[in-house]
């Protein structure tokens, strides 16, 4: 018979994690599980696996108890203050109180770690990462999800920083040429140097 899930795991939750951010963690899933209208029979399971670790885990009796019992296994993810824990993370998110995910620390496809924070509709607003040829990248969108602003460093290791247009046009770029010398360029609504 196979090991009981562990009911953390079950939420997407660390074992530290404050009762707000596990409310917020069954808001999320229940949002994502139901949406659809129709329960077919792996999501009713689903469901019902999230439905029970959340009533353990919202009850601090139940939850305390869960937590010694869970400690005394010495099996899952050990103490809930474990640096290991935090380590074998593959991401980590915030969510509000509607269940929205307002940042996201996490590993992109190469492996590079990532974040990227949200405005309140739940639109990427701020990234922080490397380029595909894996030098720091930043960047900030608006509310369509444009680029707007950058912080990166070219293939010579200088860094650049620009203002873009709603088109994505640079329209104002700030660097070092490559013998180090400070440059400044202002382009028109064409992309033409002024």
């Amino acid at each position: 018979m196979p090991e009981p899930a562990d009911l953390y795991e079950i939420l997407q939750v660390h074992p530290a994690a404050h009762p707000e951010v596990i409310q917020a963690a069954y808001g999320r899933l229940t949002q994502i599980y139901r949406s659809d209208g129709e329960m077919g029979a792996d999501v009713a399971v689903r469901m019902a696996e999230i439905d029970r670790a959340y009533g353990v885990l919202n009850d601090p009796e139940q939850r305390a108890a869960y937590d010694r019992q869970r400690a005394g296994e010495g099996g899952g993810m050990g103490d809930a203050t474990s640096v290991p824990d935090v380590i074998r993370a593959k991401s980590f998110q915030l969510v509000d109180d509607d269940g929205q995910t307002r940042a996201e620390l996490s590993l992109d496809q190469v492996g590079d770690p990532m974040l990227v924070m949200n405005d309140r509709n739940g639109n990427g607003s701020l990234f922080l990462g490397q380029d595909n040829g894996g030098r720091p990248m930043l960047y900030t969108t608006d509310s369509d999800g444009n680029r707007r602003f950058f912080i990166r460093q070219d293939e010579a290791g200088d860094q650049l920083l620009g203002f873009l247009d709603q088109n994505g046009n640079v329209r104002l770029a700030l660097g070092e040429v490559q013998g180090g010398a400070p440059w400044l360029v202002v382009n028109d609504q064409d992309g033409n140097t002024r």
